[in-house]
């Protein structure tokens, strides 16, 4: 007998579990790219982060809500990974903490537990981190700069520089993610590796990511009329963190809109949102906040933009004369 689901999987033939591990499996490219740049502070950033993610998701559910049945899904596993790739390789070890802490207890268990949380969990971590740490968060370091030395694992500050091993092309540096930036976010190849597995296991919907991405293009113009060419473009999204939102984040079922109509819209507002924070405000909140605030608007899409019912002209209930 299939186990019931809570939305919004109750539909999927796909367990919830599986599905969120094909989720990780995706990310796994970006994670090993960036413990290859960044080294085994990576692991530790990792670790703290889906560690306090899994246990304070599973303690507090099982507090708040005893009357439900406890089942482990792997979001916290996808959440905590998420926001170990969105941070800076020195960020401290107890902001993740509490960062993590953050995203499960007020973000996602607040609301009610998986699926019903309005906010990205991993998303709203990062903005957290923005509020608590902000000068952790602007201090970006470059890749193989000492990190793989155990006098880094828990300050995250590098003493040696090493070599660099990868070729200085600008072309090879974009596409390899070799710059400075998130650990995870910079290297267009490994999340297009990521993107492919998603869409081999049908969990990728392209409304949201291909409306976000083609305003970006769009909009690139007139803001950068002085520095429009292909490379330029994409150093823009490789070093500003673009390209992970655009793929993971714009695709979480539970935070975008359930119609694709909606979901076109949604990557639209978002995709506005970059361009303005980029072009009038803090560039280091164009990869977060705008997403963060389109999913406010979540609720509304779906309630205004939903597949139609078969045989009902609308959603709303016909109440007779």
């Amino acid at each position: 007998m299939k186990r019931k689901q809570l939305a919004p999987h109750i539909h999927a033939e796909q367990p919830a579990a599986e599905r969120y591990l094909y989720v990780m499996l995706a990310l796994l490219p970006a994670f090993v790219g960036a413990v290859f740049y960044y080294g085994i502070r990576v692991l530790v950033l990792t670790a703290v982060a889906e560690v306090t993610f899994f246990f304070s998701d599973y303690y507090s559910a099982r507090k708040l809500y005893p009357e439900q049945a406890y089942y482990v899904d792997y979001s916290s596993l996808v959440s905590g990974l998420l926001l170990s790739l969105m941070v800076p390789v020195q960020t401290s070890v107890w902001a993740m903490f509490l960062a993590a802490l953050f995203g499960s207890l007020l973000v996602k268990q607040a609301f009610g537990g998986v699926g019903t949380n309005i906010f990205n969990p991993a998303l709203a971590s990062r903005a957290f981190l923005e509020w608590i740490v902000p000068s952790q968060m602007a201090a970006v370091e470059s890749p193989f700069a000492g990190t793989w030395h155990l006098s880094s694992l828990f300050t995250g500050k590098p003493l040696v520089s090493a070599a660099q091993t990868v070729s200085d092309s600008p072309w090879m540096q974009i596409v390899s993610g070799r710059m400075a930036g998130m650990v995870g976010t910079t290297s267009i190849v490994l999340l297009g590796l990521g993107l492919v597995i998603l869409m081999e296991r049908k969990l990728f919907r392209f409304e949201a990511s291909l409306s976000y991405i083609l305003v970006l293009i769009v909009g690139y113009v007139p803001c950068y009329i002085h520095n429009v060419d292909p490379q330029s473009f994409l150093l823009w999204l490789s070093s500003g963190g673009l390209l992970l939102p655009a793929i993971f984040l714009l695709n979480d079922c539970t935070t975008t809109p359930m119609a694709s109509r909606g979901k076109v819209f949604f990557g639209i507002g978002a995709a506005i949102l970059t361009l303005l924070f980029y072009r009038f405000g803090n560039a280091t909140y164009a990869m977060i906040f705008p997403i963060l605030m389109m999913n406010m608007t979540t609720p509304i899409f779906d309630y205004y933009i939903r597949p139609q019912p078969f045989s009902k002209n609308s959603w709303y209930r016909e109440v007779k004369s």
